[in-house]
């Protein structure tokens, strides 16, 4: 792979490093000369986090290690995927070899992470329709029938790519898998892997194979592809693939265009991330049952303003009500979806079984930006009543939606939709 095709070339890794190289400049001369020190006497403090944050960047580097080793063996870096997994993944190929790499990260597409990455899923049109094929190769795939997943896993993943593109499938000779700044889709990426995966299979064979070869498999050639590692590969094509599906639901095909940072905003990014670690550091859970106003089912006014449990008393508020374009307004989203499609999506998910009422139960602050909030709802299903309770996860954002801290001023409480799964997507109640 030539450095013009790396991946921490894209965009944004490209001007994260051109940052820390300037800032690299800036202390340069700071030390030089000390004069800098009384004019500056704050800088020293500076320096200090921002050389914690370019320690931490090195992880920009894993997902070109980890394609360099895996990509022509069919495994390929992607957004969603776990840096930890690849990381470890990179440490046993360089010490244990490519077999046991390989092993390890077939292991890794286990029932927790299948569950995760298909409820992300629900994000884009085009695989949420696919949802109830999709969870059929679950149960195949756990319960080791790769001779019956493999197959539908490569048919998805062309069908996908075919709706998502309007163009061609993942298949076709003329497919473009490339898209701008994203990691799936870069040509070391999916399109790799395209190239890799469509490989003529000539001849029958009998031997075990490692990599979904889609036209032996799907031709009868490939006699035996029934394996674990072959299954695993498949899952994360189809999860790479939705991360390209994401990048381009982001307006990234094309390059966007440039914004320039100032060394004002860089300081100011500086002085944000102190007072963040420093509220962090300082924050400290509630007790659930020192909280006098729980159990609660009130009034929405009556909770203290801006904490977890008054959101998401307000979102359960609207659900009861089917106020959707309400709830669009409450809910934590990925990408970058227009209001008037959200609504239509909320209808879709929220609307199948509406609760009756609600109780807020109690609440977990599992972090200075996360709280769980324990919720009974109630339902009237063919006359009968039915309670559920949930766990509602919500987490507070700043005005731009990035995560916060409670305590910080100006940011809100999104809820989580995948939370409540077990219910708005449940065949029954």
């Amino acid at each position: 792979m030539s450095k013009s095709k790396k991946i921490i070339d894209n965009p944004t890794s490209a001007e994260l490093l051109k940052q820390f190289a300037a800032f690299d400049n800036l202390e340069a001369l700071y030390r030089v000369y000390p004069f800098a020190r009384k004019i500056f006497p704050n800088m020293e403090d500076a320096f200090n986090e921002f050389n914690k944050v370019k320690n931490q960047a090195k992880i920009l580097e894993l997902p070109d290690q980890f394609n360099e080793r895996f990509a022509n063996l069919g495994w390929i870096a992607y957004e969603s995927i776990n840096m930890e997994m690849m990381q470890k993944a990179i440490d046993i190929y360089d010490t244990d070899g490519k077999d046991a790499a390989e092993k390890y990260i077939a292991d890794s597409y286990d029932e927790e992470k299948l569950k995760w990455g298909i409820l992300q899923f629900n994000g884009n049109r085009e695989f949420k329709k696919r949802i109830r094929l999709i969870e059929l190769v679950r149960e195949d795939y756990l319960a080791g029938r790769y001779h019956a997943c493999i197959p539908l896993l490569l048919s998805l993943l062309d069908g996908l790519v075919n709706d998502v593109s309007k163009h061609v499938g993942f298949f076709a000779e003329n497919v473009d898998l490339t898209a701008w700044d994203c990691i799936a889709a870069h040509e070391s990426g999916l399109q790799t892997l395209a190239s890799i995966l469509t490989k003529g299979r000539n001849k029958t064979n009998e031997d075990a194979i490692s990599i979904p070869y889609r036209n032996g498999i799907l031709h009868g050639r490939e006699l035996a592809f029934d394996n674990k590692i072959v299954a695993a590969k498949c899952w994360g094509a189809l999860f790479a693939a939705r991360d390209w599906a994401g990048a381009l639901d982001d307006g990234k095909k094309e390059p966007i265009p440039k914004e320039e940072v100032s060394w004002k905003q860089i300081f100011k990014q500086i002085s944000d991330t102190n007072l963040m670690n420093k509220s962090i550091d300082e924050w400290k859970p509630r007790i659930s049952e020192d909280i006098p106003y729980l159990p609660f089912g009130g009034d929405i006014s009556n909770l203290p303003e801006n904490t977890p449990e008054r959101a998401v008393a307000a979102f359960l508020d609207h659900w009861c009500n089917k106020r959707f374009g309400l709830i669009v307004d409450s809910l934590l989203y990925l990408t970058d979806t227009p209001k008037g499609k959200k609504a239509g999506m909320a209808k879709h998910d929220f609307g199948k079984y509406v609760p009756v009422s609600y109780k807020v139960l109690s609440i977990d602050d599992q972090a200075a930006a996360i709280t769980h909030v324990i919720a009974e709802l109630r339902f009237e299903v063919d006359g009968q009543e039915k309670f559920k309770e949930a766990s509602v996860r919500a987490i507070y954002q700043d005005l731009e939606n990035n995560p916060s801290v409670r305590s910080i001023p100006g940011g809100h409480w999104r809820i989580v939709q995948n939370s409540l799964t077990d219910i708005i997507y449940a065949s029954s109640l």
